[in-house]
């Protein structure tokens, strides 16, 4: 699905994020980063002053304020009241008086609003309306309207000469997109879009971004190693980074840690600072803005030597010397699995990528490419974090099987579309024969289209136009095409396919996510991309036609691209490669990570039942997810985990299995929301599981009527 070009903003250097314009009664809330509106009609035309941002317990970007009696607005999602200091008092779920006080209105759209309003009796209603929620006051009152931008892109373009110096420079201000450096910042709605870096011959930072002063330096070797291993967490801590003679980690309360100079010893410490950091951040914001009584923060709360709450207002330096009497295995197994993990080539090309994998908040190593011609390996590759096949990459060689090479334009491409929601995705397949055509229309269709799938072809033995035009086609979600690939070249029936070799700057002109079966050349999937793709793959077998609807109906769910083909090829697992990003996704399920449910039977009619949900470009790391069933435990916890959440009974699975959104496990099987699945398939599932005494370890989790905050 392409994105409607008046989103797609410019980098600007005026420091204006949130715009405010008034027509007739009507507030209009801009986003400026977004490209995005949200309308608030007032009983009076409003008579706008500016406002300070400070006035507000939650972050905003800009605030003004102005008189009246009601507002409504329109376009919002969710709607939160809360005290003036920000503390939650509820969801309102229908038309609901509070008594006089000061309350702080927390509006959720397409942009991020608040209203402020003192010592007043406030009522809302229109809550259960399609169109708009209601706010009246007991009469005419000073109101404060404060917004934040959503910032999912880059503010800002950071011009870097080839220069690992100037580049340290750079990524010391790619923090300026987090809100604020409390634990808070751990909620991926606060920290922004980092901006983007690109290659030049002299050192420009617009300065509409600055330093973030949180009291944190990192010093690294002015070499690439040093600054890729370190950019990640210098962009979590806000930290400024400078040159030294070793690399080290400073405070201003003169704390200063050496740490490794060892290329692999350094990776090592820094990500497992950056993963029990970010957790025990995660932990001291239970009782702040989104209160949680977390899973994680009753299994490891026990174990720590502090209550993390009351380190919401410390320093980030007074925080972090805490955090340091934390022994890193006492977290490590309830972290989130990283959604991607990078190996950077120490070559200035890489550079690009910091923002990108800054926001995903992805561990970076280098290696350099051995045995190979340097020209022609990629700059970074990745693999995603979640299990099978996540070790890192130990070389940015030939690359390796279940890798995937990271290029800048993916993310690129990916700013410049907007994803199909489930429901709304498109597909074609390109296949030669028309027996194999046939199979795969029998497929698709039995017992039903995958879930969220909008509309499907198949094309046997297609000529080149139809595999152009495909290949070509923007408005497509998804294509798979198994046609032979000789010397990076498509094969149509009628001869080589020819593309347009432009590339994706003028708009896209590939469908959002191409596989190619039964090569293991990427050249096809790495053009897929250069001319506007999110992201690609090549299988080196031709996929079955029943793994085929299987990973169609995956990607169609939300799943990540590499999560999707371990789950749907399984066993069979013929190599695959990727190009773009491991978590890149086709289509975004409500905003919630994938969710996949795995069941083993634990006794002939009792199931121990497991959760996992994925992060992916789309879904980042932080957020809270809750899985709300009256028959499986519903403590809220981070997604990007896996833990058990209790027993079920064969009917409870079944109704796990009718619910929107997850993955069902059954050992290797995996059920769709649409798949057959019988009360009688549960119960011979578990008498052979329990007669072979197989350990049914495979990770099955579904999710009913989830709840994800972020």
């Amino acid at each position: 699905m392409l994105a409607n070009q008046n989103k797609l903003v410019k980098d600007g250097s005026s420091g204006e994020r949130i715009g405010f314009e008034v027509d007739g009664k009507t507030l209009t809330v801009r986003d400026v980063i977004e490209g995005e509106e949200m309308a608030f009609r007032v009983d009076r035309e409003p008579d706008l002053s500016s406002a300070l941002p400070e006035l507000f317990p939650l972050p905003v970007d800009r605030a003004v304020s102005f008189e009246a009696s009601t507002i409504s607005v329109a376009g919002y999602s969710a709607v939160n009241v809360r005290d003036a200091n920000g503390n939650f008092i509820s969801t309102p779920e229908q038309s609901t008086d509070y008594p006089r006080g000061d309350y702080c209105l927390d509006i959720s759209g397409v942009t991020k609003a608040y209203i402020r309003i003192e010592d007043t009796d406030l009522s809302v209603s229109g809550v259960q309306g399609p169109e708009t929620i209601d706010f009246a006051f007991d009469r005419p009152r000073t109101v404060t309207v404060g917004a934040r931008s959503l910032h999912t892109r880059p503010e800002a373009t950071i011009t870097v000469p080839d220069d690992p110096s100037a580049l340290a420079d750079a990524v010391s201000v790619l923090g300026s997109s987090i809100r604020e450096f409390s634990p808070e910042r751990s909620w991926p709605t606060l920290r922004g879009h980092p901006p983007r870096i690109e290659r030049g011959d002299a050192l420009d930072i617009p300065s509409s971004l600055a330093v973030p002063d949180t009291g944190v330096e990192i010093v690294v070797r002015p070499t690439y190693d040093d600054v890729y291993r370190l950019s990640t967490l210098s962009y979590y801590l806000g930290a400024r980074m400078r040159t030294g003679d070793a690399p080290a980690i400073r405070l201003d309360t003169g704390y200063e840690e050496l740490l490794p100079t060892e290329g692999r010893a350094l990776e090592a410490r820094v990500t497992e600072l950056l993963q029990t950091w970010f957790f025990l951040d995660t932990l001291a914001r239970i009782e702040g803005y989104t209160p949680s009584n977390r899973y994680e923060y009753e299994a490891v709360g026990p174990e720590l030597p502090f209550y993390p709450p009351n380190l919401a207002d410390l320093s980030m330096s007074e925080r972090l010397m805490e955090y340091y009497e934390v022994d890193p295995e006492t977290v490590a197994p309830y972290t989130p699995a990283w959604s991607t993990e990078a190996t950077l080539r120490p070559v200035p090309e890489a550079a690009e990528l910091l923002p990108h994998l800054a926001r995903l908040i992805a561990p970076i190593s280098v290696r350099d490419a051995d045995g190979s011609d340097s020209s022609d390996a990629p700059i970074g590759l990745a693999t995603a974090g979640w299990g099978a096949g996540a070790d890192l990459i130990p070389e940015t060689g030939p690359v390796p099987g279940w890798a995937s090479v990271l290029v800048p334009t993916a993310y690129e491409n990916r700013l410049r579309r907007e994803m199909a929601d489930r429901g709304e995705v498109r597909v074609a397949f390109l296949t030669e024969g028309d027996e194999r055509a046939r199979r795969l229309r029998e497929s698709l269709a039995t017992p039903a289209v995958p879930d969220g799938v909008e509309s499907w072809s198949v094309h046997g033995s297609p000529t080149r136009d139809v595999v152009a035009e495909t290949l070509s086609d923007p408005t497509l979600d998804l294509a798979f095409c198994d046609l032979p690939v000789r010397d990076g070249v498509v094969e149509a029936a009628d001869g080589p396919v020819e593309l347009a070799a432009e590339t994706a700057e003028d708009g896209p002109m590939a469908p959002a996510v191409s596989v190619f079966e039964g090569t293991s050349d990427l050249t096809p999937a790495a053009d897929a991309v250069r001319r506007g793709g999110v992201s690609a793959a090549a299988f080196e077998d031709a996929v079955d036609p029943d793994r085929a609807r299987r990973l169609v109906g995956l990607l169609a769910a939300g799943c990540p691209i590499t999560v999707a083909a371990r789950l749907a090829l399984g066993s069979v697992e013929p190599a695959a490669r990727f190009v773009g990003d491991p978590g890149s996704v086709v289509a975004v399920d409500r905003g919630l990570p994938a969710q996949m449910y795995t069941v083993d039977p634990a006794a002939p009619d009792s199931f121990r039942v497991r959760f996992r949900s994925f992060l992916s470009t789309e879904a980042l790391l932080g957020r809270d997810y809750k899985v709300v069933t009256e028959f499986l435990d519903s403590t809220p916890f981070l997604a990007g985990t896996e833990r058990d959440i209790g027993q079920a009974d064969a009917s409870e699975i079944l109704q796990l299995h009718k619910m929107r959104g997850p993955i069902l496990r059954l050992s290797d099987d995996t059920y769709l929301q649409n798949d057959d699945l019988t009360a009688e398939a549960i119960d011979e599932f578990a008498r052979r599981t329990l007669s072979s005494e197989s350990d049914c370890s495979d990770p099955v989790r579904h999710d009913a009527e989830p709840e994800c905050r972020d």
